[in-house]
């Protein structure tokens, strides 16, 4: 059984996935983007967690309009 998003932001890139937020249905925020390596990151992160980079243009969207 899997989990229900709904996209609430992303760019409009073109064809194929693109960095963008989703709403689950638990009302917690899901978001896909480009992986960024601890190490480049300069932190640790603990297991099944990971940090992804998106642009800056999609939060700021996303914060205007709620």
């Amino acid at each position: 059984m899997g989990m229900k998003l709904r996209k609430i932001g992303g760019s409009n890139c073109g064809n194929g996935p693109c960095p963008a937020v989703f709403e689950t249905e638990n009302g917690t925020i899901v978001v896909q983007g480009f992986t960024v390596s601890a190490e480049n990151a300069g932190i640790s992160f603990p297991p099944g967690e990971a940090a992804v980079e998106i642009p800056r243009d999609i939060l700021e969207r996303i914060f205007k309009s709620a």
